[in-house]
């Protein structure tokens, strides 16, 4: 091992036991949300979204607990551990800047198409937006495609920290919290599923906050923190790393086109991002300052926090030197575990309750959003006579499978490093929906054939695109603008040469 270099804590019974005592405590609570939310939950439309009454404090907290996921309580730590201080573009140094547009522009316009007009999913209000059974399904089937992928890393980020302060196998756990989390769902339904994420993102808030601070104090400050990395390779210190291939994955941090790419990543995914913008169906009417608590609620989680976690990743560097790269699959992003191990099993038992709350708020995010595309925007619209008590039958069976899916995926070939490989999944949906939702709620010229033509476009760049960034052929933030401004090229053009909804239904959408 190098000079100077710490060497990696190992696991023992009292880390395991403070790990399941904080672990037990987050589910636990999470469980009773759901069955205290059950009455809410008692027809498929109040399953769906609630008796639409949710207020600004919980609305923000689980805004902010599907926005930051596994993604940003572990991966973002892999990345600046892996590139040094390059990798905080792609860490997160943008994150205020895409989340804030989505509660200001998406969200409110989300919120008054349920409120008004009834819709139920994110699909469901462009099925409105657009009058297109053809737009409310497709949308439904591309969200569920996408939301498969990025739901794959949320289970992967559970087990790289279960691992690290255990050394156990972490199927055991990663099935118990599952079955939690299937439970609280299919019990309380869209209001027991917002009050537990809004739970698990003050939970998370608090972890990476603190977990932030203790690394600066194990570095030694700052300036100690940039010593060590200059030290292990002065390459760490450059804000873009040249040294590191312009194509395939490493474009986000070696040069420049790929740095400012992340910002537009950044932007769309936060704007666009379906189960970003569900967090608006069920909320009550929004007032002036409705929005002042929503923005305080995510500023304390994605703000203080998403910097620090980036600071962690470079002060597990710094202390733990290349020693983690050696580890497969987990490698970089055994970073904030060790860290927290590091400094102490009360602070192990916070931060590990943080990424489980974290990871499983964006899977139940998502598997809602997932079940309720598949009941109600791909057989019900068609389907309109199929009672509502099948409905809400088909819609808990659809949880059972959503959430199996990613979960077997991820044991069968986890990815290797998690923000990467959620990054792909984070290209395709925000490049699609920054249009088919933002754009379509404020420009009145948009139709259902220029959203078709982005939905196709956009599924069929990312694959094709992603398969060449794997391969070394382009980089990824080339992928990013292929996407984005693909999308945008065919949303305007098909909406430009087509007919848009009538003058009667446009002064009803935008009134």
């Amino acid at each position: 091992m190098t000079e100077g270099m710490w060497s990696l804590p190992q696991p023992d019974a009292y880390f395991t036991l403070w790990a399941s005592v904080g672990i037990a405590i987050m589910l636990i609570v999470s469980t009773l949300l759901g069955f205290f939310s059950r009455k809410k939950a008692d027809s498929f439309e109040h399953f769906l979204v609630g008796h639409r009454d949710i207020g600004p404090v919980v609305t923000g907290l689980a805004l902010g607990a599907t926005w930051l996921s596994g993604w940003a309580t572990l991966g973002m730590m892999g990345i600046t551990y892996t590139v040094g201080w390059a990798g905080m573009w792609f860490a997160g140094i943008w994150t205020i800047f895409g989340i804030v547009p989505c509660f200001f522009m998406t969200g409110r316009v989300m919120q008054r198409y349920s409120r008004k007009f009834g819709a139920k999913t994110v699909p469901d209000a462009l099925g409105l937006r657009f009058e297109s059974k053809i737009v409310q399904s497709l949308a439904g089937l591309v969200m569920i495609f996408f939301m498969l992928l990025y739901a794959v890393g949320q289970f992967k980020a559970g087990a790289t920290c279960w691992y690290a302060v255990t050394g156990m196998d972490p199927l055991p756990c990663l099935i118990l919290s599952a079955v939690i989390v299937f439970i609280y769902m299919i019990v309380g339904g869209y209001t027991g599923t917002q009050w537990s994420l809004a739970v698990q993102g003050a939970v998370l808030g608090i972890a990476c906050f603190l977990l932030g601070i203790a690394a600066l104090a194990l570095v030694g400050g700052p300036a100690a923190l940039n010593t060590r990395l200059a030290l292990q390779d002065p390459k760490l210190l450059n804000l873009v790393r040249y040294d590191l291939p312009g194509v395939g994955n490493t474009h986000l941090f070696s040069r420049l086109s790929g740095v400012v790419s992340t910002f537009f990543i950044f932007l769309t995914m936060a704007v666009g991002f379906p189960h970003n913008v569900a967090r608006f169906l069920g909320m009550r009417q929004l007032t002036k300052k409705d929005f002042t608590i929503i923005t305080l609620m995510v500023f304390l989680v994605a703000g203080p926090p998403i910097f620090l976690n980036a600071i962690t990743g470079l002060c597990s560097r710094a202390l733990f030197g290349k020693q983690l790269m050696n580890i497969a699959p987990w490698k970089g992003d055994l970073a904030a575990p060790y860290l927290a191990m590091t400094s102490g099993k009360p602070l192990t038992a916070i931060y590990i309750t943080g990424v489980f709350a974290a990871a499983l708020s964006t899977l139940s995010g998502m598997v809602m959003v997932m079940a309720g595309n598949l009941s109600r925007d791909i057989i019900q619209i068609w389907h309109p006579e199929i009672p509502q008590k099948n409905l809400l039958s088909l819609t808990k069976l659809a949880i059972g499978i959503f959430i199996l899916i990613p979960f077997w995926w991820a044991f069968r070939k986890p990815p290797e490093l998690l923000a990467i490989f959620m990054g792909y999944a984070a290209i395709g949906l925000g490049g699609i929906f920054i249009f088919c939702t933002a754009v379509s709620f404020y420009w009145k010229r948009a139709t259902a054939t220029g959203a078709i033509c982005c939905l196709i476009y956009g599924v069929l760049a990312t694959l094709l695109g992603g398969i060449a960034t794997a391969k070394g052929k382009i980089g990824m933030g080339t992928l990013e603008y292929i996407v984005l401004v693909g999308c945008g090229f065919f949303y305007f053009v098909g909406s430009l040469l087509t007919k848009p909804v009538s003058t009667a239904r446009l002064k009803e959408l935008f009134s």
